[in-house]
Order: C-alpha cells, then structure tokens, then sequence
C-alpha cells in the first residue's frame, strides 16, 4: 500500500493547483497561516476519533521525538515560504524547478543515510531525470537559490519523516502544534490592522478558506504514510508526478507556453520515469 499511498499524494499535489486558484482573492501569506491552523484543527479531530492523543502528547515529552519534529515543522515553514515567495515576487519558473529538484535530493539521501542501493537501471533512469532537470535549470536567467532552497527542504523533510517514532497523525499534529503558534500570532496581528480577507467576502468564502485544512492534511497524511514504508529511492522518482501534473494543467487549463525546452526536458524525465516502472516490475514478477 506504500507505493500506491505515494502515487494518490503525488497526482492530488499535481491537480491541487486547481484548488488554489480557487482562493485567488486571498494573499499567499494569509493562506499560508490559515492552513497551519485549520489543518492543525482538522489532525486533532481526527486524532481524537483514532485515539491518538495519547501518542501525540507523549511525543511532547521525548527529547529525540520532539527534536526531530521541531526540525521537520521548521523544514515544512520554511518549504512553504519559499514557494510563496517565489509565486508573489514573479519567480514562478524558479520555485516549480524546486519540485524538480526535490527528488534528487531525496534519492541523495537515501544513499547516504538508509544505505539505499541502485541498480543499473535505476541509475541511468536518475541520470535520464537529470538531464531533463538541468536543461528547465539552465533555461533560468540566474542560479535558482529558491528552487535549490526547496529542494533542500524538502528532501531532507522526506528523511526526517521517516526517522519519525510517531504514527502517521500523531507526527503531523506534533508539527502542525508548533507552526501554529506562529500563525496564529501573525493572523491575530494583520486582523488588527485591518488587513485580513477572513470575514470581508461572506461566510461562503470564508468556509473556502477552512476548507485548506482538509485540502492540506490529505496529502500530508499519505506522504507520512508511504515515507515511512517506501524507500526513499522510489519516493524521489515517483515525485515527478508532481510537478508534471501541474504543468500539465498550466499548458492545457492556463494556456501557458510549453516551447521545445520544456518539451525535451519533460521527455527525458519521463523516459527516466518509464524506465523505472518497467526495472520495477521485472523486479517484482522476479520476486513473486
């Protein structure tokens, strides 16, 4: 079930631009502190119907747990920021390479830290996603910190994940109760000053913006899933789903240019991808 929990998070995350663009009234900051709290909402109700609290609240008082969530809550705020950031100040080629980037930061990783061996196949499929990935990177005018910043954060979330002790929602709330705070103070804040779209459009698009908490967990629940049952390897390569979804809908849905650059590049990450699937297969049959 790991593999398929990976696949179902990495086609929501590639088709869930449609949703944002669905709360296009709302600045990118404010909807970033309402998911933090909204999602904290919804992973507490839902701990409290799988009797999960208890788990949760030990974490609070192990060291290591609580040291290595501290470490994952801050690599998720400052993943999210950056995305932000390069979505609000024009840098949106820039901030999508990041998603491309990300997983060979993961397979990294899964070298150096779980011991994770590749096979040839493997190897030339990496090597495949490569290319594609270096010809969108030198298509940018300037070296690309805000993808290599996601990159970075996120492939090193993916091992902090999956050296977790805790269960799949008590690990989420655990990071969700320490960005919160956080989130919180800074709503509380710009609501004072008058410059919240929270409670200016009607309570329709308010439930819009609740709503963030569901639309966030959902995936954030099938990666804790499958990360801890996947290797790291195979989570990285799937992750190209991702982010050739979204381009997908940008191209076909948005109408935005997909010129020969694009074109070869996303044709080598695929045969890499393709190449992958049919190793793992063979594998698989040759185990069965």
């Amino acid at each position: 079930m790991g593999p398929l929990a990976a696949i179902v998070c990495y086609v929501y995350w590639g088709v869930i631009v449609l949703y944002w663009v669905w709360l296009d009234r709302v600045s990118s900051e404010e909807l970033l502190m309402h998911r933090v709290n909204w999602t904290l909402l919804v992973i507490v109700i839902l701990m409290y119907f799988r009797g999960s609290l208890g788990e949760y609240w030990r974490g609070f008082r192990d060291r290591a747990t609580l040291g290595w969530h501290v470490f994952a809550a801050g690599l998720l705020a400052l993943n999210w920021y950056l995305f932000v950031y390069g979505v609000t100040n024009d840098r949106v080629t820039d901030a999508s390479l990041g998603y491309f980037l990300c997983p060979f930061v993961t397979i990294f990783w899964g070298r150096i830290f779980e011991k994770e061996k590749l096979n040839w196949a493997q190897w030339v499929a990496i090597a495949c996603a490569a290319i594609g990935v270096s010809r969108l990177a030198y298509a940018l005018d300037d070296f690309p910190i805000i993808a290599t910043g996601i990159a970075l954060t996120w492939g090193t979330y993916s091992l902090v994940k999956k050296r977790s002790r805790l269960g799949v929602f008590s690990s989420l709330g655990m990071e969700m109760s320490l960005l919160a705070p956080l989130g919180l103070a800074w709503l509380l804040w710009r609501g004072s000053q008058g410059e919240l779209v929270w409670g200016t459009l009607g309570t329709g698009y308010d439930l819009r913006i609740a709503s963030t908490g569901i639309a966030t967990v959902t995936p954030l629940l099938l990666y804790s899933y499958a990360v801890k049952r996947v290797r790291l390897t195979v989570m990285g390569l799937l992750q190209y789903i991702m982010p050739t979804l979204a381009l997908a809908i940008a191209v076909f849905v948005y109408k935005e240019p997909f010129g020969p650059d694009r074109l070869f590049a996303f044709s080598c990450i695929w045969i890499g991808l393709a190449l992958f699937g049919i190793d793992s297969a063979i594998r698989n049959r040759s185990a069965a």
